[in-house]
């Protein structure tokens, strides 16, 4: 399927088999990187569905292992309050360090814990001052109103965190996120799940193109509908390839390893 001129950088993808299995996934790294060959997807920051499954702790070192090698792949690590001792600062700052690794990423509801400053200081303390970026999924089984909550709370208290929000709903949860684009300048959304029909373009014209991108949200959702999405918005060919790769690149540049 490489037929594309852009350059796609895939923001919210991950491998290895889920608790729930989806109709289609790939189990290991290079399985994930044949999959992205089809859809024409030049490099993705990648998550291991361990991280989210399992323990943080195993999941971030099943990922290490899994992608050591494979440059096209970045990863993200898992992270919990260091307070219990199963993942430290020490530890994360040496992955990043080492590692093929840019990023964290919270499953808070997963492994049980609050994303307050009580429970993270040191960890928002970090992100913030080496710019390291933060996903987290915006996804919720019945509606969003929680986790936008939730979204409002981190950035409150971390207003300069690089906060990266994935899978925000195809049902136009713009109400929710529009008035966080506008307070807080570090807030990014991914496309994954963004299926209003002109919801890029709009969004484009009132804030720039600046602050989304490019994600696909594989295995739960399809690539080819996203990179479709892309190619059809009605944007400029520069905003698009800003979407596609280029505000990400802007981002991880800002890391100070």
């Amino acid at each position: 399927m490489k037929a594309l001129i852009m350059r796609l950088f895939d923001c919210n993808i991950s491998f290895g088999r889920p608790m729930i299995k989806p109709l289609r996934y790939s189990e290991t790294a290079r399985d994930l990187l044949k999959e992205m060959d089809y859809y024409g997807i030049d490099e993705a920051i990648v998550y291991h569905a361990r991280q989210k499954d399992d323990s943080p702790d195993v999941g971030n070192r099943i990922l290490l292992e899994e992608i050591r090698g494979f440059d096209r792949l970045h990863g993200t690590l898992a992270i919990l309050p260091p307070q219990t001792g199963e993942i430290t600062i020490e530890n994360l700052i040496e992955s990043l360090r080492s590692e093929n690794v840019c990023a964290f990423r919270a499953f808070p509801s997963e492994h049980r814990y609050l994303m307050s400053r009580v429970s993270l200081k040191p960890l928002y303390g970090l992100m913030v001052e080496r710019n390291i970026p933060l996903f987290i999924s915006a996804d919720e089984s019945c509606c969003g109103i929680s986790r936008w909550r939730l979204i409002e709370m981190i950035l409150s208290e971390a207003p300069d965190l690089t906060l990266i929000v994935t899978d925000h709903g195809c049902w136009g949860e713009d109400r929710f996120f529009r008035p966080l684009i506008e307070k807080y300048e570090h807030l990014y959304l991914d496309i994954s799940g963004y299926h209003m029909d002109g919801g890029i373009s709009d969004f484009c014209r009132k804030y720039g193109a600046d602050r989304l991108l490019f994600g696909t949200g594989y295995p739960h959702l399809n690539p080819g509908g996203t990179i479709l999405m892309l190619m059809h918005a009605d944007i400029t060919s520069r905003e698009r390839e800003m979407i596609a790769s280029g505000n990400l690149e802007r981002i991880l540049r800002r890391i100070k390893a």
